[in-house]
């Protein structure tokens, strides 16, 4: 089931697990009519597979529990972090497998009350999936093998592409509000603000980008099994308005506030990302890497680059299910899809299904 189906990046993720799995699939959502349309729509382009609709609204737990009585793994893509924990105990009490794309760190904590209950029903949880978070743990892990010392690893972004609706901003705001950015430097973690900004070269569409540190979950185990000293992952803004006005707004309100003036700025957010947006959407994910290999200094970078934010996201999650479809992913637990997948297999996995990755 693809909670949330008839989105942007449910509908995405729905033609993905068409045309590259064999699942039948279930398109969910509070709204039935949106639902059985694009359901609809669906079985006229893929007439050999299965495709059904149902109501699911995730603020309300019974109308869950009836909508993944009959599922096996449900995929969140709905913007829905706030109602993570009715998912979570439907999902449980249905005996159903979860995977979100939700990108707020308090998920993964809301999420951990419920490890003994996903393990003892034998579940498989996976949170954070989709390509940022999801893919900055697997490239750093990847570049091990570039090294004899591995020394640092930084991830970094840049995106033009256009929200769905003012809604699908809360997520960003309320990190942004959070202000919890960490990196490691010289073997320590601390906490990051913009004065930690990387000044990086993108290719020709972004050309050279300041980019801010986040706040990335997945990356904190990697300290100590790849022994790295300098680690962080960095994104870009979005226009001047946004990066000057809009997110030093988000900043003051949720310090008076928690929670304050949060559809306001997401409005304002989503209008000022419309206003100035050029026409020329892409996405551009980074592996900066340094070390040392046969005594030498060496940098290694990998670069991911897509046209579509919803793909891309879409293909990433097809490349983790590869390996919960398969049993690769196997134990019942819960996990950061960054720290479960074989970096490898989906980085090859994102090529076949035709990502642009270069490495140097």
């Amino acid at each position: 089931m693809v909670l949330g189906g008839y989105g942007g990046v449910g509908k995405e993720v729905s033609q993905k697990l068409l045309k590259y799995t064999n699942s039948n699939i279930t398109i969910s959502g509070h709204n039935i009519e949106k639902a059985e349309e694009y359901a609809s729509f669906l079985r006229k382009l893929f007439p050999n597979k299965n495709v059904f609709s149902c109501y699911a609204d995730a603020t309300k737990k019974n109308s869950l529990i009836e909508a993944f009585k009959k599922i096996d793994l449900v995929i969140i893509t709905s913007t829905t972090p706030d109602y993570i924990d009715l998912i979570a105990e439907a999902a449980i009490e249905t005996e159903t497998d979860m995977i979100d794309i939700l990108v707020r760190g308090d998920v993964v904590d809301k999420l951990e009350k419920y490890r003994k209950s996903i393990i003892s029903n034998n579940r498989i949880f996976i949170t954070q999936a989709g390509f940022h978070p999801g893919l900055p743990a697997p490239i750093i892990k990847y570049a091990s093998n570039k090294f004899d010392v591995y020394e640092t690893a930084n991830v970094v972004m840049v995106m033009n592409s256009l929200f769905q609706k003012p809604e699908s901003t809360y997520e960003i705001i309320h990190e942004i509000g959070e202000d919890n950015a960490q990196i490691l430097k010289d073997g320590k973690w601390k906490k990051a603000t913009y004065k930690d900004a990387l000044k990086i070269q993108f290719s020709n569409k972004f050309g050279t980008c300041q980019c801010y540190p986040l706040q990335m979950k997945e990356i904190y185990c990697l300290q100590k099994v790849l022994g790295i000293s300098n680690m962080g992952v960095y994104s870009a803004g979005f226009n001047p308005f946004v990066n000057n006005f809009v997110f030093p707004l988000v900043i003051l309100l949720q310090f008076i506030k928690k929670g304050f003036g949060k559809r306001f700025c997401g409005i304002l957010m989503y209008w000022g990302i419309k206003k100035y947006y050029n026409n020329e959407p892409g996405v551009e994910l980074q592996l900066q890497a340094f070390g040392y290999k046969g005594g030498n200094k060496t940098k290694f970078t990998l670069k991911m680059l897509s046209q579509n934010a919803f793909e891309f996201t879409a293909i990433a999650i097809i490349a983790c299910l590869n390996q919960y479809l398969d049993y690769s992913i196997n134990k019942p637990d819960l996990y950061l899809m960054g720290n479960i997948v074989d970096e490898k297999r989906i980085i090859d996995d994102l090529k076949t299904m035709g990502l642009q990755i270069e490495e140097e």
